[in-house]
């Protein structure tokens, strides 16, 4: 891996209005999107057996986004916002847990048709806590096996409605910050684009996937901007690279999609776990989570 701090950074522009401070997705397109991606980074992948059953789930969950019953809007005048919502919702978006392991069991052979049926037989109670330990970060509460499934719902019902709420808010007042400003969760990765002009960089989220303004070489999680570094696995023109904080020892990759439209920042951030496995090596921790990659850690560690 080599080190690419001479990586130059494209100024901002000095009409900063010009820029749109908050993405909103499109569910549909963007899971067809991912599992199109995933589809291609399978072939000759030692991840091969996962990305595939990652593939599935995405299709699925473009199912779900043009055809599940959502429900009424979860958000209100006095609460026009995802980052807290009020377990009324629960019903709705376990629904969609439901269907989503309906089809994909149809699709699956042991041992994940196993851990699919025993996910179905748990209580409404017992997802509802398993959610909301998730979604506050609390990931060693959840038994791994069952993480990937309840987050994928959750990210089908968050996706839904985030669009929503950023039409309800004021993008003049969104600010830099490391979690998203819809729902509160935290960034998957950094992706780099090239409109409305080069080099503008967003944060991916990984519940409701928008996407957040966030200046270049400043770090993502304390902020600061005077002791970065980037990383590479070949030159200085790679499509993924990785943003490393000397002062809080924190990394999240960098996803140039103005260059490679076809990526996707859950499917390539998940397609290049060698460079975390580099980063470990160097003492740096991801400030990011992978809704495809959830494991045990410690509260609070994301």
């Amino acid at each position: 891996m080599t080190q690419t701090a001479d990586i130059p950074v494209t100024p901002l522009s000095e009409s900063p209005l010009e820029l749109k401070t908050l993405l909103a997705a499109a569910p549909l397109e963007l899971y067809q999107h991912r599992a199109k991606r995933l589809e291609t980074l399978t072939s000759d992948s030692p991840l091969a057996d996962y990305l595939e059953l990652c593939r599935r789930l995405a299709l699925v969950q473009a199912d779900l986004a043009a055809n599940a019953d959502f429900g009424p809007s979860p958000i209100t005048e006095a609460q026009a916002s995802l980052k807290v919502i009020g377990p009324e919702t629960d019903v709705y978006w376990q629904g969609v847990l439901q269907q989503l392991l309906a089809k994909l069991l149809l699709q699956t052979e042991e041992p994940i048709a196993r851990v699919v049926r025993l996910l179905m037989q748990q209580s409404q109670q017992q997802i509802a806590t398993w959610g909301r330990a998730l979604r506050q970060g609390q990931i060693s509460q959840v038994p791994a096996q069952f993480s990937l499934f309840l987050w994928a719902a959750m990210g089908v019902y968050w996706s839904h409605w985030a669009p929503l709420v950023i039409k309800r808010m004021d993008l003049r007042q969104i600010e830099q910050q490391p979690l998203c400003p819809v729902c509160g969760s935290h960034p998957v990765a950094s992706v780099i684009k090239d409109e409305p002009r080069a080099g503008l960089r967003y944060l991916h989220c990984s519940l409701c996937e928008s996407e957040w303004h966030f200046i270049r070489a400043h770090c993502s999680n304390c902020g600061q901007d005077k002791e970065m570094s980037l990383w590479s696995m070949d030159d200085h023109q790679a499509k993924v690279r990785v943003e490393s904080c000397d002062e809080c020892h924190g990394y999240t990759k960098m996803l140039f999609v103005g260059q490679a439209p076809e990526m996707d920042a859950v499917a390539d951030d998940l397609a290049t776990l060698v460079l975390d496995a580099q980063l470990s090596e160097q003492g740096f921790v991801a400030t990011t989570t992978n809704p495809m990659l959830l494991a045990h850690e410690a509260d609070g560690s994301q």
